[in-house]
């Protein structure tokens, strides 16, 4: 079921550890978790320490090296217990992906070993602002570079908006225009640490899905950092932060996914299989599309792990598995009657669980615009 092809012996242990830490801790404690609102920082250290944290990256900074699939069937295999603390699972995946093929030594060294041996809890990606979702290059934030006795600093200053893990994660990726004039070409990444002076979270935000997930904004007030705090070339943020995107579309796939998982468990236990009724229907249908988006993602993640280009891909995958859980979800309230609509049910949490997955790591809208227009380069290409 979850892998449509023989996993080999590193990604079925990614996914026998995911599937022990959903089954015994988090869906456990995902409902209540869910009505107060509580971060699960120890089990996302008993994460780290896992090497869930790290699924993609070198054994030798912690992580599992276990590539882009097994990465995708965990996060499956998690979001079917709570797929609010696994998306902070999967950011901090997402920012260490990031520091392994962007960083210097030492901040994989620096960054990495504390996120895979769980001293800390996640990481921060700062792209978003309150002005500026899908069109991140209208971003406002500066880093405007400094000399003091022949150290080069930047002083940062801006609001990050939708951060998750806010004020929980260890370090932050967060993009700043070092050159306002050049759009895009002026965007630069940065690495702070948690506790930065002049770098701090807003109270969280009120949400109607995900609740398990802390989500503030991070405010940059005249916050000063070394320039050894930047990810990358100057000017080359946007690459970085795209990059990352492409296997974060692939990881939101998998948690949709999963969270189609758990609503066809609902449908099945109410399932009479002597009955020809209209709830036999709706499982029928939401198992072939969650079939089909399992497909998709698998096919982006195996892309990822090949090197290949996978932006159309990623795209195709985000769009389809996340509108596709958010059908199945849909079908469970009603397949479910009265239960389904019951206040702090499971059937109904999981459809607010799944609404934000066709906004964050871009819109479906965004995803369609991609789609199309990977495929006109494909065509103007061949001619």
């Amino acid at each position: 079921m979850y892998s449509m092809l023989q996993l080999n012996d590193l990604q079925e242990n990614v996914l026998q550890r995911a599937l022990q830490f959903s089954d015994e801790l988090l869906a456990p404690e995902a409902a209540e978790r869910d009505q107060t609102e509580s971060f699960a920082a120890d089990h996302l250290k008993s994460m780290g320490r896992a090497g869930l944290l790290g699924v993609n990256v070198s054994q030798e900074y912690g992580g599992l090296g276990a590539g882009v699939v097994a990465y995708a069937v965990g996060v499956r295999a998690l979001a079917q217990g709570c797929a609010g603390t696994t998306v902070a699972m999967m950011v901090t995946n997402m920012v260490a992906e990031a520091i392994e093929k962007f960083g210097s030594e030492a901040h994989k060294k620096q960054y990495l070993t504390h996120l895979c041996s769980g001293k800390w809890p996640a990481a921060g990606f700062c792209l978003s602002e309150p002005g500026s979702g899908s069109d991140a290059a209208s971003m406002k934030a500066t880093a405007i570079k400094e000399l003091d006795d022949e150290q080069i600093s930047y002083r940062l200053n801006g609001t990050k908006a939708w951060v998750t893990s806010g004020g929980e994660a260890g370090v932050y990726l967060v993009t700043a225009k070092t050159d306002p004039s050049q759009g895009a070409r002026g965007v630069s990444a940065f690495l702070i640490p948690s506790g930065t002076e002049g770098f701090n979270p807003t109270a969280p935000e009120k949400k109607v899905g995900l609740r398990t997930s802390k989500t503030t904004q991070m405010v940059l007030e005249d916050c000063v950092i070394d320039a050894d705090a930047l990810l990358g070339e100057e000017g080359r943020g946007f690459s970085v932060m795209m990059n990352a995107l492409d296997g974060g579309r692939i990881g939101v796939s998998a948690q949709a996914v999963g969270v189609a998982d758990a609503a066809l468990k609902l449908m099945r236990r109410q399932y009479d299989l002597r009955q020809d009724s209209e709830l036999g229907r709706l499982i029928a249908q939401s198992q072939a599309e969650r079939d089909a988006a399992w497909l998709l993602c698998l096919r982006a993640a195996s892309l990822k792990d090949q090197g290949k280009r996978l932006t159309q891909q990623a795209s195709m995958s985000k769009v389809y598995c996340t509108e596709m859980a958010g059908r199945v979800t849909q079908r469970a309230v009603r397949g479910l009657g009265s239960a389904g609509h019951q206040a702090h049910g499971e059937a109904e949490r999981l459809m607010r669980d799944v609404r934000v997955m066709r906004i964050y790591e871009g819109t479906s809208e965004i995803q369609r615009f991609v789609i199309a227009r990977e495929e006109l380069k494909k065509h103007r290409s061949a001619r």
